[in-house]
């Protein structure tokens, strides 16, 4: 019986973080600018083919892991020294969290669906 194949994700490396192959320069524009700061974010997630949004998203300032791969983070408090990476990949639109909610990048073709 053969082995399934193993799934790699591939990576583009910029000022150090590594980001989804698949994702666009304004995404990782918008990522990098906002690493290390304490600015929030909102990030919804949905095919970056389409801009259709899953309906998925999650708010908190971005950090970066450790290791050989640094990776994206959102961090959800201030008090957290950790988090969940970002699906770079799969980001259809970033907003500021804080009022006014401006769009920071939206996927040329977002939407929401039925």
């Amino acid at each position: 019986m053969s082995q399934p194949k193993k799934s790699t994700i591939k990576y583009k490396v910029v000022n150090g973080t590594s980001y989804n192959k698949k994702a666009s320069q304004s995404v990782i524009d918008v990522i990098d600018s906002k690493l290390g700061s304490q600015d929030r974010i909102t990030v919804y997630y949905g095919d970056s083919k389409t801009g259709k949004a899953w309906g998925d998203k999650e708010s908190g300032r971005v950090g970066r892991s450790g290791g050989t791969s640094k990776i994206p983070l959102l961090i959800s408090s201030s008090r957290s020294i950790g988090g969940g990476g970002i699906l770079t990949g799969s980001i259809v639109k970033i907003t500021q969290s804080k009022k006014p909610n401006r769009v920071l990048y939206k996927h040329p073709k977002y939407h929401e669906g039925t």
